[in-house]
């Protein structure tokens, strides 16, 4: 039975990469229908930032060189440490669980949410990132789906290229932990010419960004996987 964890980041229940990770979910589950969907809002539910308790616990398996995911389960020793891990164990076999990760990231100042930041950096424990001895890691073969809303354009040849630094960063980050082996991108571009008068002349754009996300999550949604 395949599971589906779907992550929403946007504070803004009407944005477009809530539309659009919502057609990936209905499509998913259409072609799924005896399948888990998990899903999270960490814009209504934000998850803590990581903390010295959660730096300790980590420092300790790193120099233990600790890769069995069930002795890091019980890596924490204080009190504030055990609350801080189960936080982040939790939100760990969500991923480890899931054979299908969605998430909808708008560009904020050129970046990522805060929120999402917080959550992957505490899903990023020492015992998932990639063995290099073997180049894989206990997260390897997931799907993993972004669906980015940026107010302009930053596709090859447009003048902000150099400053899309969304794509390169999770190909970097998602890589570190084994899941970057099946990453797709779909980005809704040029969001802010409905509401900004000076770009306004690119709202045919916008909308046709936003055709080819909508199209491009059900297509992946639907994917049949090997």
């Amino acid at each position: 039975m395949s599971t589906l964890l779907h992550l929403d980041t946007s504070p803004r229940i009407e944005s477009t990469t809530r539309r659009v990770t919502a057609e990936f979910a209905a499509s998913w589950r259409a072609a799924n229908p005896d399948g888990t969907h998990i899903y999270r809002d960490l814009a209504a539910r934000p998850v803590a930032h990581v903390d010295a308790e959660q730096i300790a616990v980590m420092h300790r398996l790193e120099s233990g060189e600790v890769r069995d995911l069930d002795e890091a389960r019980d890596a924490a020793v204080t009190p504030g440490e055990k609350a801080s891990w189960t936080l982040t164990w939790d939100l760990v076999e969500e991923v480890r669980a899931a054979d299908t990760l969605v998430l909808g990231l708008p560009m904020h100042n050129f970046s990522m949410p805060a929120t999402f930041k917080a959550w992957f950096d505490r899903v990023v424990i020492p015992p998932l990132v990639v063995d290099p001895a073997t180049g894989t890691g206990p997260l390897s073969g997931k799907q993993v789906v972004v669906v980015t809303a940026r107010g302009g354009a930053y596709g090859p040849g447009t003048p902000r290229y150099a400053y899309d630094f969304q794509e390169p960063y999770l190909r970097a980050a998602f890589g570190m932990v084994a899941l970057a082996d099946d990453l797709t991108f779909l980005h809704a571009e040029m969001t802010k010419s409905g509401h900004v008068p000076r770009l306004a002349g690119f709202q045919d754009m916008a909308a046709s960004s936003l055709k080819q996300a909508l199209a491009g999550a059900r297509v992946q949604a639907r994917r049949v996987r090997v």
